[in-house]
């Protein structure tokens, strides 16, 4: 017995909420772009004259971003004669970016674009042993187990929809979106390789099932869309 289409309850209503996240991921990057081009820090105000948007909307986003440890924030020194609150600026965070090292992997790869993917979905796989999400869960179902994985790799879930026997996972937001601009087959590789590796560790409690990946890169914003299809017996 077929079941009929059931989205999850946490999916945005008419795609309200996604549609909102997406704006907010593609106003981020444009941030993000500011302090990447910027010679120096700068502050709310300056990125608010950059994208035109207004400062309380610049210092919004400023603040995710730091709190996601893209960026830091610093206290500019004070001026002569100058009272008040320290002025705030804001730069690029130095560190060991997961996106950087997958967009450094896929400018040297080389090789055809299905050879890439493959690479990529090897090496998806023992990352998952790396980050210690291929293990046995406690999840029952197909469609909980890979929602839990996503959870865990940090990704955002925005719907689930189930259909005769098939679930299709959607993702609002991606740590991979720049490099799935150019490099889409190295980021579905990637990312296949890591949710087949979970799935395969626990076909014995949910069962036999394949996956596959679509990274969609538009604005600057990743939507990916999961499918996990029964295999056929």
């Amino acid at each position: 017995m077929t079941s009929a289409p059931v989205h999850d309850a946490s999916a945005p209503a008419h795609g309200g909420r996604a549609e909102s996240e997406r704006a907010a991921g593609r106003q981020r990057m444009r941030v993000l772009d500011v302090l990447r081009s910027a010679s120096h820090p700068v502050d709310a105000r300056q990125v608010a004259e950059a994208l035109q948007i207004h400062v309380t909307t610049a210092r919004f986003h400023l603040g995710a971003l730091e709190g996601r440890g893209v960026i830091r924030r610093r206290t500019a020194a004070a001026g002569a004669g100058r009272v008040g609150r320290p002025r705030l600026t804001y730069e690029i965070a130095p560190r060991l970016d997961y996106a950087d090292i997958v967009a450094l992997f896929a400018a040297h790869l080389g090789g055809t674009s299905e050879e890439r993917e493959e690479r990529a979905q090897a090496i998806g796989a023992d990352l998952a042993h790396r980050v210690r999400v291929a293990r046995p869960l406690a999840e029952t179902t197909i469609g909980d187990l890979v929602v839990a994985t996503l959870g865990e790799l940090g990704f955002q879930v925005g719907s689930v929809l189930t259909s005769f026997g098939e679930v299709q996972v959607q993702i609002c937001t991606c740590p991979l979106a720049e490099v799935a601009v150019d490099s889409p087959e190295v980021v579905r590789g990637i990312q296949r390789g890591m949710i087949q590796e979970v799935i395969d560790l626990n076909a014995e409690l949910v069962g036999q099932y394949t996956a596959s990946v679509r990274p969609d890169a538009r604005h600057g914003s990743c939507e990916v869309s999961v499918v996990v299809r029964p295999v056929p017996e």
